[in-house]
């Protein structure tokens, strides 16, 4: 029988091939509709055949992938080539598919696209793999390549090179060389030479180099491994590149920490030394260990450290090092070293257990000679007596300073305790000119400088022998209590001199006002916490009895009424106590500031003047001090005593301004005024020589203005932020 051949037509071939394969073909017209597609559809989208053919090509898309793979279509029918492109798809039940897939276009007859068949295939598990390899390759911070020989082409790289380099990912595939652009040039030229000749030899390379990264330095382990051929040339370059910035950092720190110990043992200027712990051989020391010791280092091998010890202390340096590795903490100890032949020696010792991984691994010594300090301790024990003696000195000396009132006698007193105490040659009290101090140091004799006077004094001492420390130490102390008091006593007895010269003058200096002004305000206030804590609560209680009294008991109508005058008398009294305490001292005063205080003195004057006043406080932007407020509220009192006294005003016109630099004040009245240049006597009388005074120590200026029948008008300037001259005599007595 013969068996009948079926022929298969070759569009029955295409579809056989395009139904069966895994791939998915796409066949989309140019308005990007699809027009065919394979059953593998369903495996790569969920979407059936039917429910896909009709639709736009890129409604499955992922929305971040449309734009691009839109342009990438629009290419592929512009310029009638293929193109190779990755997308993501989503899938109908909701997950990422991701598609790596060759776009081509169909021509007609004409050479027109007419068709576009894409062959897409299902790349998500590789995609997924990728991706691990890129996480593992972040998460150690390290990045692989694969490239040419020549480095001129990329054929793997993977996102982590990024990271790495600080290049874009797309910039190294494309031009692999610009790596090279942020290696250190000394490291480049290293990786342009030796290592790629060892990579053109087919030999592996392991290789550290430095990154030049913004702002800092970074290091990479390169690793590079050369793939051959059968017929052994090089085929491609495989490489993984590992920042290792922060183990070198480690390794540079360790070293750098090794180096610092290394010249912290070597160059300390104490004795450094290390002891084994079984049997306390010595196993390092430092030249300064040598030059405390006596012994050279090279005569230190297997000598135990105890030889050095002297017999004596050898209990108490045992027991300091076995409490040392009992309870593993530092231990200090005081012993003598043996030195036969010589002079004793005396060192402090400080033993540091050694650790190893935990571990007690040996013991660290640090030796300091503390001889001469000893000997000194021992000096000090044996001039107890002269100690005492000293102390008792100075006592005496610092009590008897207290009733010296001048320089003379200041000077005299030292003359004599020094004399008394230290049993000199010769001593004196000397003036040195000022530039030649210099000149003192190369002279034999003592000199210490105690003041000031016209030039520089000095206490010269000729000593028949060399001062005990103790005795330098008396002696300082004295100079230091006389140097205390001799500029003060200096500067009293100047002062003196001055006010002398100024009582003959008669002339009253500002800072002598302000002290003036700084003590009667003191008085004032004193004056007033006086009669507002006694008199006034004294008369308080005896108004309460009294009223009390009056109350609870019958008296005769007389009686009674007399008692009512005395009750009403009290709180006449009470009431103008009450009135001069806030004349002594006005409440609140700093708390308010000038102008409310002000304000609040001229609703107080109203209620008893016969006289309008109208004040202004404008631009008051400056900060006053305690003395310049007090000061103006005072000038402001007095001038409203004369108007009342004597202006016989209807009118009475103030202003108060101020800025940064200067306080302003004015005052005019419609009263009778005076002539100033005739009554120049009676100012002393009517206040303004005290307003005068009163404004100069506040180094201000005053203006005086009046006539016959115009009024009395005055204007005040203050400065602000002053500092008067001979202000150190106002405060060194006030």
């Amino acid at each position: 029988m013969e068996h009948s051949q079926t022929v298969v037509q070759p569009f029955e071939k295409h579809r056989i091939v395009a139904e069966n394969t895994s791939d998915t073909i796409v066949l989309v017209d140019n308005e990007a509709v699809v027009r065919y597609v394979s059953p593998s559809i369903r495996a790569l989208t969920g979407y059936s055949v039917e429910e896909y053919e009709g639709m736009d090509a890129f409604d499955m898309l992922h929305p971040d992938d449309v734009s691009r793979v839109r342009l990438s279509h629009a290419e592929a029918v512009k310029s009638k080539q293929p193109v190779d492109l990755e997308y993501r798809l989503v899938h109908v039940q909701g997950h990422t598919v991701y598609v790596e897939a060759r776009v081509k276009p169909v021509l007609d007859k004409d050479g027109n696209v007419q068709y576009v068949v894409a062959v897409a295939r299902d790349v998500t598990e590789r995609k997924q793999t990728e991706q691990l390899l890129e996480n593992i390759l972040d998460n150690v911070n390290a990045a692989v390549v694969s490239t040419d020989k020549d480095f001129s082409r990329m054929t793997f790289c993977s996102d982590s090179i990024e990271k790495i380099f600080g290049l874009p990912k797309q910039e190294v595939i494309a031009k692999p060389i610009l790596m090279h652009t942020h290696m250190h040039p000394d490291d480049d030229s290293l990786l342009m030479n030796e290592v790629k000749q060892q990579l053109d030899q087919g030999l592996p390379v392991v290789q550290t180099l430095r990154l030049i990264h913004p702002g800092e330095t970074r290091w990479i382990k390169i690793t590079m491994h050369p793939y051959l051929d059968h017929t052994g040339a090089i085929e491609r370059i495989d490489g993984i590149m590992m920042d290792v910035t922060d183990k070198k950092r480690s390794e540079l720190a360790l070293e750098e920490s090794e180096q610092r110990y290394k010249s912290l043992f070597e160059n300390n200027l104490d004795g450094v030394f290390s002891i084994e712990l079984n049997g306390f051989y010595f196993v390092n020391a430092n030249r300064s260990f040598e030059k405390i010791t006596g012994i050279r280092m090279d005569q230190l091998s297997d000598r135990c450290f105890i030889g050095l010890i002297a017999d004596e202390d050898h209990p108490s340096v045992y027991e300091a090092l076995f409490q040392v590795m009992q309870q593993r903490e530092s231990k200090d100890i005081e012993c003598r070293l043996t030195r036969s032949g010589q002079d004793e020696k005396i060192v402090s010792i400080t033993f540091v257990p050694i650790f190893l991984s935990g571990e007690l691994n040996g013991i660290h010594g640090i030796v300091k000679d503390i001889t001469e300090r000893k000997r000194e301790e021992r000096e000090l024990i044996r001039s107890e007596e002269r100690y005492k003696s000293l102390q008792q000195s100075l006592n005496r000396f610092s009590s008897d300073l207290a009733n010296v009132m001048k320089v003379a006698e200041l000077e005299n007193r030292l003359i004599d305790e020094v004399k008394a105490v230290l049993q000199v040659r010769r001593i004196s009290i000397e003036e040195v000119p000022r530039g030649r101090e210099h000149a003192l140091a190369g002279m034999p004799d003592v000199w210490i400088k105690i003041g000031e006077k016209q030039q520089p004094v000095y206490l010269r001492i000729e000593m028949e022998h060399e001062m005990l420390a103790i005795e330098e130490e008396w002696l300082e102390t004295a100079v230091h209590y006389v140097t205390i008091l001799y500029d003060n006593l200096h500067l009293i007895e100047d002062l003196m001199k001055r006010l002398e010269d100024m009582v003959t003058k008669k002339e009253t200096p500002k800072w002598m006002l302000k002290l003036l002004f700084r003590l009667s305000e003191k008085e004032r206030t004193s004056l007033s916490g006086d009669l507002h804590d006694s008199v006034l609560q004294d008369l308080i209680i005896w108004y309460r009895k009294l009223e009390s009294l009056r109350s609870s008991a019958s008296f005769a109508k007389e009686t009674k009424q007399e008692l009512i005058r005395i009750e009403e008398g009290l709180l006449d009294a009470i009431h103008q106590i009450r009135i001069t305490c806030n004349e002594l001292r006005p409440p609140f005063l700093l708390k308010m500031g000038l102008a409310e205080s002000l304000r609040s003195l001229f609703s107080y004057t109203r209620m008893f003047s016969n006289y309008e006043i109208e004040f202004s406080a404008e631009q008051m932007d400056c900060a006053l001090n305690e003395e310049q407020i007090l000061g103006v509220y005072r000038i402001v009192q007095e001038l409203l005593n004369n108007a009342t006294k004597h202006s016989e005003a209807n009118k009475v016109t103030m202003a108060l301004t101020g800025g940064k630099d200067r306080l302003h004040f004015s005052y005019s009245d419609d009263g009778v005024g005076m002539d100033l240049s005739a009554f120049e006597g009676s100012f002393q009388h009517m206040g303004i020589a005290g307003i005068e005074k009163r404004v100069l120590s506040l180094e201000g200026e005053v203006g005086l203005k009046s006539a016959p029948q115009a009024g009395f008008h005055v204007t005040i300037s203050i400065p602000l932020n002053t500092q008067l001259k001979g202000e150190r005599y106002g405060n060194l007595i006030g």
